[in-house]
């Protein structure tokens, strides 16, 4: 995929612009209280055992992609000590879930995390309303 001297070029570029002064982490997409119980969620599925949906649905339902739903069960199966820890939390509740969006909301509203390219767009056109054919 990459040659060697690009990926060596790719991580001397990276190091060099963590170690800037304007460097920021980009800020996450949403609260870590929701991202821990889609985290739960996605244990629960990945053990269930009869009737399992797909995870592209479980995902759907999550309001996550099936490609993180993926990377998480991957981390789960290298990381036995993160499994201990989702186990001891319990079953996941979806009122649990539902407050959890909420801080994201919140904390959305306050600007503390990132916009979807949907509300980008949308922020765009409240500043610059698009004109209307007559």
């Amino acid at each position: 995929m990459y040659s060697y001297e690009a990926y060596d070029a790719w991580i001397e570029n990276l190091i060099k612009a963590k170690s800037s002064p304007n460097f920021r982490r980009p800020r996450p997409w949403r609260s870590a209280q929701e991202s821990r119980m889609v985290r739960r969620f996605v244990f629960q599925w990945h053990t269930c055992r009869d009737n399992r949906p797909s995870g592209r649905a479980w995902a759907r339902d999550l309001g996550v992609s099936h490609t993180w739903l993926q990377e998480l069960v991957r981390e789960f199966r290298e990381d036995p000590t993160e499994v201990r820890q989702l186990q001891a939390y319990g079953d996941p509740k979806v009122g649990d879930l539902s407050r959890a969006r909420e801080n994201t909301r919140q904390m959305r509203e306050r600007g503390e995390l990132r916009l979807s390219r949907r509300e980008k767009w949308s922020k765009f056109y409240e500043r610059f309303p698009v004109a209307k054919p007559v």
